[in-house]
């Protein structure tokens, strides 16, 4: 067993897995990875189970130090990652020799990183999940001089194992949603005007939602609550048009116009405040 010492633990840096599946009728949040896509891929590139509890860190900026040595990678955002000065990729395996220290500098682009290991990260499961979420598991995220157990597989992987190139995002993203219950409630020039036009992030963003600046001006009667998932796009009284995220609630009182798929959220996950991008509908 080894310890990973968070010297500098960042803005915030938690442990994600799949998440809390089947637990939404109990009004539990789901959890798991803001980006989806990258957290498997790190899985898959330490040859693990898809779902398996990765650290998950928001715009880099931090110091690990490692008291056993191990294996991991890193994907997702855009970093420059340094181990005992050496400079290591994303998407690459990087070998970890005992009493080292990790550095993950500011993300040149993305907002969220996942670092799996090739072992086990070792944390409470609480209702079926390691994901952490305030009030439900101990820590709801990690602080400098936290700890965390890890163990490591004694079956390393060669160090010639294939590494994915990292990819920039494009200037315009294209974010995949299907219809909601309430998008056939708007008229066609509002349609037109949600499906056509290039939407801007605001700073008012967290793994709960993200605000939109622009607004849709609607007509449309006041709702009593339904369900909710992460992806849901959702449409207030006065316009507005929020996204729920993987940590948000399980009802909400709003309409529900898009729903983003899998990929959709993973894409707008790395979006920073004040980014564009369209909505591409899913027939």
């Amino acid at each position: 067993m080894g310890k990973l010492v968070f010297v500098k633990a960042g803005l915030f840096t938690t442990i994600q897995d799949k998440g809390r599946l089947n637990l939404v009728d109990k009004g539990i949040p789901l959890s798991g990875p803001m980006d989806e896509e990258a957290f498997h891929l790190a899985n898959l590139l330490v040859r693990k189970d898809p779902g398996a509890a990765c650290l998950e860190i928001y715009m880099g900026n931090i110091n690990l130090y490692f008291t056993e040595s191990c294996q991991i990678v890193c994907t997702g955002a855009n970093a420059k990652i340094e181990v005992d000065s050496k400079v290591y990729a994303t998407n690459e395996i990087i070998n970890v020799s005992a009493y080292s220290r990790l550095n993950i500098f500011p993300f040149s682009q993305g907002q969220w990183l996942y670092m799996a290991i090739n072992g086990t990260f070792t944390s409470e499961k609480v209702l079926g999940s390691q994901s952490f979420y305030p009030k439900i598991t101990p820590l709801a995220k990690f602080s400098d001089s936290d700890i965390l157990i890890y163990s490591s597989s004694p079956t390393p992987i060669p160090s010639d194992f294939a590494k994915i190139k990292t990819k920039n995002l494009p200037q315009m993203i294209f974010v995949p949603a299907y219809r909601g219950p309430s998008f056939s409630s708007l008229n066609k020039k509002q349609q037109f005007t949600l499906t056509n036009t290039s939407f801007t992030l605001s700073t008012i963003q967290n793994r709960m939602g993200i605000h939109l600046i622009e607004k849709l001006k609607h007509e449309l009667p006041e709702l009593i609550s339904s369900p909710v998932y992460p992806g849901t796009v959702q449409l207030t009284h006065a316009g507005k048009i929020i996204i729920l995220m993987k940590d948000a609630q399980v009802t909400g009182g709003y309409h529900r116009i898009l729903q983003l798929s899998a990929r959709g959220i993973s894409r707008l996950a790395q979006l920073r405040p004040l980014s564009n991008f369209k909505f591409k509908l899913i027939e």
